[in-house]
């Protein structure tokens, strides 16, 4: 059988729903570190033969994942064309709402210290999204005062230091609300956002 083959095998398929999904449920009970690929396949019904089938060991299962909550659900604008600016908000909420639907589970994955890589792709994806939402406020690489790469990465760090708030604070504004404040701060800066005057703070 071919790669293309097996991806489309419903055996295939359903085997890798079932230990994404125990990998997802057993999280929140154990945290990360203290589960086995064992009782992984406990969870999901299957054997430890039939995990290594498709997975070399639990991280690369966590990052497919990861895949599967988030840049299925909520994948990114295409790569030939830019997002509409009007679409910003609905995109970015509906990112919030997937994260809400399993918050005990990236609750305790970006909370745990020795799961960088989780941490690292949850940012990276966020990162990958805010570039295409820059590329639409300022097409004009003249016109950008701060370089793209370090506007790229304040907002992911910013971005991803709010959901862990977000998460870590029982949610305390709906995803829609989260959606609208984030985009202000993207497009209107710190400054306009907190209403003060752009020319407040002397910065050449």
């Amino acid at each position: 059988m071919s790669k293309n083959e097996r991806k489309s095998d419903p055996r295939v398929i359903r085997s890798r729903q079932l230990l994404r999904a125990a990998v997802i449920s057993l999280i929140p009970e154990k945290g990360f570190g203290a589960i086995s690929v064992q009782d992984i396949a406990d969870r999901a019904t299957l054997n430890r033969a039939t995990f290594y089938l498709h997975y070399q060991d639990k991280t690369e299962l966590l990052m497919d994942a990861f895949e599967e909550l988030i840049t299925h659900a909520t994948p990114l604008p295409p790569e030939d064309g830019l997002p509409d600016l009007a679409s910003a908000p609905a995109s970015i909420e509906r990112v919030f709402n997937r994260i809400a639907e399993h918050a005990d589970f990236f609750r305790v994955m970006l909370a745990e210290e020795n799961v960088p890589a989780f941490a690292a792709r949850v940012r990276a994806y966020v990162e990958e999204l805010g570039l295409k939402w820059l590329s639409v406020l300022q097409p004009d690489d003249e016109k950008v005062i701060v370089p793209r790469d370090i506007a790229i990465n304040f907002i992911g760090s910013a971005f991803l230091g709010v959901i862990i708030w977000w998460l870590q604070n029982d949610r305390p504004y709906p995803a829609e609300y989260m959606a609208v404040q984030l985009l202000r701060l993207t497009a209107l800066g710190l400054h306009r956002s907190l209403g003060l005057e752009v020319n407040s703070t002397p910065i050449n």
